[in-house]
């Protein structure tokens, strides 16, 4: 799925978190937990049973008191790839779906290079588990044998979807919605209720040359990808116009709803090759950065 030349790029690459999030195990990501990792973070009474290692005694020598210093910890954690799987993921050449599959591959490889634990549900009707999580840049293969196996199926549901991953985990973490993000009932409950449990969001808009320029003039029979219902229509230069202005507005709309909430996003199409988006658009926006 991904060349080895590019995975090797992937390798001086990671995913920033713009807020900090809780962990469970140890990891190269910056946690809100309290440990004894090498950076200072504060100071607590000293309570019995606790590591005498991390007595400052200075302080003691000042206040008579007995303070345990406390530490930044490092740790990893859970990064949550939610793919869209409907129907209307199947649109396009290359296809919304295949195009994703290449994204999701390249980041998941990322997060696991830089000792994340990724997982991968589908959205579509339900959400499904399609990965539990896994570690370590051994485990990619994985990763690509299940992204291999995808297919589209279904309706989007994709508010209800969310809502049912944001009760259904244990702990917040970060979370990448790859989507297409055309379901007639909105996305704005179900990405609110996921920030409502602090998840660390960015979306990734994925549309297709196909669905950016619409068919020329002329008499055409569309077809609702999902639903399978037909309508005939004309298409004039005003149909085109009023097509046009409605899909930027559906982006703008997108766009400004995450900027409001701190929630990352990015538009990209399947006719740029996958591996300029992640090398470049995606560093970009900041969503990807270089390793220090």
């Amino acid at each position: 799925m991904l060349s080895p030349e590019f995975l090797t790029k992937l390798e001086q690459l990671r995913i920033h978190c713009q807020q900090p999030v809780r962990g469970k195990f140890r990891g190269d990501r910056r946690s809100l937990n309290r440990g004894t990792g090498v950076e200072f973070a504060d100071y607590r009474l000293y309570e019995h049973g606790d590591d005498l290692r991390y007595l400052d005694w200075n302080v003691y020598a000042r206040l008579e008191k007995l303070f345990i210093k406390l530490f930044q910890a490092d740790e990893e954690v859970l990064v949550s790839i939610l793919m869209d799987t409907s129907q209307s993921m199947k649109f396009g050449a290359p296809t919304k779906l295949v195009y994703a599959k290449q994204i999701i591959a390249a980041l998941g490889y990322i997060a696991l290079a830089n000792s994340d634990r990724v997982t991968l549900y589908t959205l579509a009707e339900r959400l499904f588990s399609a990965l539990p999580p896994i570690y370590g840049k051994s485990q990619y293969s994985r990763l690509q044998k299940t992204l291999v196996t995808i297919e589209t199926n279904g309706t989007t549901q994709l508010t209800e979807c969310l809502k049912h991953f944001a009760v259904s985990q244990p702990q917040a973490g970060v979370v990448i919605i790859v989507s297409d993000f055309l379901d007639s009932a909105g996305y704005a409950e179900g990405i609110n209720a996921l920030l409502g449990r602090g998840f660390a969001l960015t979306l990734i808009h994925v549309q297709c040359l196909e669905e950016i320029e619409p068919p020329p003039a002329g008499e055409w029979r569309l077809e609702d990808a999902e639903t399978g219902e037909t309508k005939e229509i004309t298409i004039n230069d005003e149909t085109i116009a009023h097509y046009q202005n409605q899909q930027k507005d559906f982006c703008e709309d997108l766009h400004r709803f995450c900027t409001k909430r701190g929630i990352g996003y990015v538009r990209i199409r399947t006719d740029i090759p996958s591996e300029s988006v992640i090398l470049h658009d995606l560093q970009r926006t900041g969503f990807i950065q270089r390793k220090h």
